[in-house]
């Protein structure tokens, strides 16, 4: 009996160990400071004409900042929103940005919105993107 007590505590520590890796969200500081200020000059060049240098965005065009963009994105993964901007933005002309562009813009809205920076520029795989989820509220 004892051996399968263990099992079982060993499988739910690897699992609880396996969620919490996974339950990373925009609060932990996925981007720097460095990577916004990048993405400050892609999106005045790209963004802006629609979205306004105030993230408010225009006739056509969505907030990227406050309760709209939080009615949107909370509790999606940073992967949906950088695909959706990498292949359908800007709208006048979708698909321009490179990963790396895409990834500095991102970082830039996220510093707009309050979220804090860290030590490592936001990813631009897939993979990684997916594990990072947009919370309103710090988790």
């Amino acid at each position: 009996m004892q051996y399968a007590g263990t099992v079982i505590l060993v499988g739910t520590l690897a699992i609880t160990a396996a969620t919490a890796a996974r339950a990373r969200s925009v609060w932990d500081g996925v981007y720097t400071k460095a990577q916004a200020t990048r993405g400050k000059t892609v999106y005045n060049e790209t963004c802006a004409r629609c979205h306004g240098e105030t993230f408010l965005g225009g006739d056509d065009a969505k907030p990227l900042v406050g309760d709209v963009f939080f009615e949107r994105w909370d509790g999606k993964s940073v992967f949906l929103m950088f695909d959706i901007t990498r292949r359908k933005m800007p709208d006048d002309g979708p698909a321009v940005l490179s990963r790396a562009q895409t990834a500095d813009v991102i970082a830039y809205l996220f510093a707009a919105n309050g979220f804090p920076a860290g030590t490592a520029d936001l990813a631009t795989d897939d993979a990684p993107l997916k594990e990072i989820v947009i919370t309103k509220k710090k988790p």
